[in-house]
């Protein structure tokens, strides 16, 4: 969904070097951050033809290094990030992956933030920036229809697992596709 904050304004404050984005859609979460002055930008997506089209988007940033796009389920995030790039360097992860489309079935899960937040927190970088995209759905019971998890308050859940990531993160909105839609995890 679209970014509607000032992502350069976190990358800032935080002074975070990589941006990382599960699920690319029509890509305009990477559109936004490749107008930041992250040194590198990377992207997991699922579906083959949105990374077909990623790769002809982002062209020019594939070329000279600047963007990395994955063909891969997020729910294997741990692939691209166990490595010492992603300890070296803060990153601000923009969690938005999710099945909501009834003709994909190569997914482990229709929502995969968990897998997704313990691979961030397998890092061993415990001050990454953590943006989860669509709070006005993981509101909802069963998220996208996710039923892997039982019937949990995924809200609740996921500050608990961010937290276990560091006791010390706090908590806050931005604005996303509407107001208040997008979780803010920083230190």
């Amino acid at each position: 969904m679209p970014i509607n904050f000032d992502l350069e304004e976190i990358r800032k404050k935080h002074d975070c070097t990589f941006f990382f984005e599960t699920g690319l859609y029509h890509g305009s979460g990477s559109k936004t951050a490749l107008t930041c002055n992250f040194t590198k930008n990377f992207c997991i997506e699922l579906r083959k033809d949105l990374v077909e089209n990623g790769k002809n988007m982002f062209k020019n940033e594939i070329e000279n290094g600047r963007y990395t796009i994955y063909l891969d389920d997020s729910s294997n995030l741990h692939k691209y990030i166990s490595n010492k790039n992603f300890k070296e360097n803060k990153t601000i992860f923009f969690l938005d992956a999710h099945v909501d489309n009834q003709n994909i079935s190569n997914y482990k899960q229709k929502c995969p933030l968990f897998d997704e937040l313990e691979a961030i927190r397998l890092t061993e970088r415990t001050d990454n920036i953590i943006l989860i995209d669509d709070l006005r759905i993981l509101k909802n019971n069963f998220p996208w229809g996710e039923k892997g998890y039982g019937n949990i308050d995924f809200i609740s859940s996921i500050k608990n697992k961010i937290l276990s990531i560091n006791k010390n993160y706090k908590f806050d909105t931005l604005n996303g596709h509407v107001e208040n839609d997008v979780l803010l995890a920083y230190i």
